[in-house]
């Protein structure tokens, strides 16, 4: 999938783009820091693996996580769905991953970083 590969080259960005508090925490101590300790301070209590074509319960204290969101046509389908739903509030594509969360209060962004 070189074409996506390239796609998220071109949008992908860095800390220094990041205007949420909440992403800009989860990504320079969670994702990038290497502390995930880090996420209960963010009010995450744990992770959920979530499956192709299978959406999770709505759960404000956990971090969904869909892996290879650009390995297939079929994965990359199923993430923009994700994106598309009006319940989910954040979405971070970091190219091997997906995370998403149901945030109350939080406008609905998308943001692709560097992983």
């Amino acid at each position: 999938m070189l074409s996506s590969y390239l796609r998220y080259v071109m949008k992908r960005k860095n800390e220094y783009h990041i205007h949420s508090p909440f992403v800009y925490a989860l990504y320079t101590k969670v994702i990038r820091g290497r502390q995930p300790e880090a996420l209960k301070e963010l009010g995450i209590e744990s992770t959920v693996t979530v499956m192709e074509g299978k959406m999770p319960e709505r759960d404000e204290t956990v971090m969904y996580v869909v892996d290879a969101i650009h390995e297939s046509k079929n994965k990359e389908a199923f993430w923009n769905t994700i994106c598309a739903d009006p319940d989910v509030t954040l979405t971070i594509d970091l190219y091997k991953k997906g995370l998403f969360f149901y945030r109350e209060g939080m406008e609905k962004q998308d943001f692709v970083l560097r992983s």
